[in-house]
């Protein structure tokens, strides 16, 4: 049979202090002389328990406002996670002349983000994700964005799961620029373009052309691109009219073709890559 050892109070705080830098939680008494120890060292991710081994209430709170106890009163305790490195300063605001320190050990905060896929077609979308280097769960990650010609803006906001991992679906109408941030870190920005809807189809002997995105494509072209042996070969410029759209005809020879639309870089417009149509089969 296992036996439980319990150790009094001031016992199991010597050993948590022997062992503070390799345990995931350090205690630090609060007494009428002040913390004990009045220094202590963890890593980040560690958490930091003050019991209050006094007659009177005291309360904790940090010089930089991070975190605070409620009023403890005898035999109560508090604890504070530190997911970042650094030196905490902290102070009794029942007796303010009782200081302690918390130096927290660790990499500096980073968060990383990527995209599935590059370049998206209008109305499509892709799904953003990353990963922070404390692979804590639970931890708050902000997603800004840059659309083509405006301004920076918050957009979504995502928790971590296991492992520090976390993922936005986003559905940019035009190039955007994203980056994510995590408490002082912000990632690498990731762009990822768009391209312009092009509809083919066919009705008949006609083909019908449409190109769709933020802007208007009248007076604008597409190319109609015919499969040889040896690739693809444009074989006719198509101007599209209102509604950004276009009816044409194709002379064609006998047997099977294969088509395509292609809109260049050019003719999408600012802040949009060059579109690509489905291929449609044709037997004569």
């Amino acid at each position: 049979m296992r036996r439980m050892i319990v150790l009094p109070l001031a016992a199991l705080a010597a050993v948590l202090a022997v062992v503070a830098a390799g345990a995931a939680t350090q205690t630090v008494q609060v007494t009428k002389n002040g913390f004990t120890p009045q220094s202590a060292t963890v890593n980040a991710g560690d958490t930091v328990t003050w019991h209050n081994a006094d007659t009177a209430d005291h309360q904790v709170v940090a010089d930089d406002g991070s975190f605070a106890s409620p009023a403890l009163h005898t035999d109560q305790s508090y604890s504070h996670v530190f997911n970042s490195s650094g030196t905490f300063k902290y102070h009794d605001s029942y007796a303010k002349s009782h200081t302690g320190t918390i130096t927290v050990k660790g990499p500096a905060p980073a968060v990383t983000l990527n995209a599935t896929t590059s370049t998206v077609v209008y109305g499509g979308g892709t799904t953003l994700s990353g990963t922070i280097n404390s692979q804590l769960a639970s931890e708050s990650v902000t997603l800004t964005a840059q659309a083509y010609g405006k301004s920076t803006q918050s957009v979504d906001q995502a928790a971590t799961t296991s492992g520090g991992d976390y993922q936005f679906g986003v559905s940019p109408t035009i190039q955007t620029t994203y980056q994510s941030h995590w408490r002082t870190a912000d990632s690498p920005t990731v762009t990822v373009n768009v391209a312009p809807r092009v509809g083919f189809s066919r009705s008949g002997k006609v083909y019908i052309a449409k190109a769709t995105s933020d802007l208007s494509y009248t007076g604008h072209f597409v190319w109609v691109q015919r499969h040889y042996g040896f690739g693809w070969r444009s074989v006719k410029r198509v101007f599209l009219g209102a509604n950004s759209r276009a009816l044409f005809r194709l002379k064609l020879p006998h047997g099977r073709t294969m088509l395509r639309l292609v809109m260049p870089a050019g003719q999408a417009g600012a802040g949009y890559a060059a579109g690509l149509s489905r291929t449609i089969l044709v037997h004569r």
